[in-house]
């Protein structure tokens, strides 16, 4: 698996964001996951924490397909 990855932003009506990250764009496909951040855990300023995983995918378009189903739209 590569370092690279990609971040894909998704929004639902009540403004709730989920983000798709794709780990390995080297590779065909290439693994994801959508993690949502939790800003009550941000509060505090540390960066790291605050995100949750939601779900992990082997493909980018069934994590799209995913976040349609639950309501989401790309931003």
């Amino acid at each position: 698996m590569g370092t690279d990855l990609r971040v894909e932003v998704w929004r639902d009506e009540l403004g709730i964001i989920r983000e798709i990250v794709q780990f390995g764009l080297d590779e065909i496909g290439g693994s994801c996951i959508i993690r949502e951040r939790n800003t009550l855990d941000a509060l505090d300023g540390d960066g790291y924490e605050g995100d949750e995983l939601v779900a992990r995918f082997g493909d980018l378009e069934a994590a799209r397909d995913f976040l349609l189903d639950e309501g989401f739209e790309p931003l």
